[in-house]
């Protein structure tokens, strides 16, 4: 169980040592993964910059002067059913929940902004990093 509030410093810190030692992001293709892309939780926007598979930084409050190809919204409470060990369905996975938001124009869902081309282009490793936000939260990181 988690002891960290979810999208505090502390917790993004733990998120970036969970990505930066996965294996699974230096593998099948993923460390090739450099697309910025920004996490959006309630009224709070973070940017998470790639770099070769691996988090760089993480920036709070992303200005005018930062960039990325896309990102994730979704309400604090569609987030904290993401990041539970065993999500609710449709909120266990971003392909999913980014249809109940767009398709079926569903509440409490994620759902996924920005440039699709990029998206698809990185969407294993995308699926990867947003994926390992849940293992952070509940394992205490890599």
């Amino acid at each position: 169980m988690n002891d960290i509030n979810l999208a505090s410093h502390e917790w993004w810190e733990r998120y970036k040592e969970t990505v930066n030692n996965d294996p699974e992001m230096q593998s099948r293709g993923h460390k090739k993964f450099s697309d910025n892309f920004y996490v959006e939780i309630g009224e709070e926007r973070f940017l998470i910059e790639m770099g070769g598979g691996k988090v760089r930084e993480v920036i709070p409050n992303p200005a005018l002067n930062n960039r990325w190809s896309f990102g994730v919204e979704g309400d604090r409470e569609a987030w904290e059913e993401f990041v539970q060990e065993t999500p609710p369905a449709f909120n266990h996975e971003i392909i999913a929940s980014h249809y109940r938001s767009a398709v079926r124009n569903e509440d409490g869902h994620l759902m996924m902004r920005g440039d699709n081309k990029k998206i698809f282009q990185n969407l294993r490793p995308f699926q990867r990093a947003l994926d390992l936000m849940r293992v952070a939260h509940n394992n205490g990181g890599g």
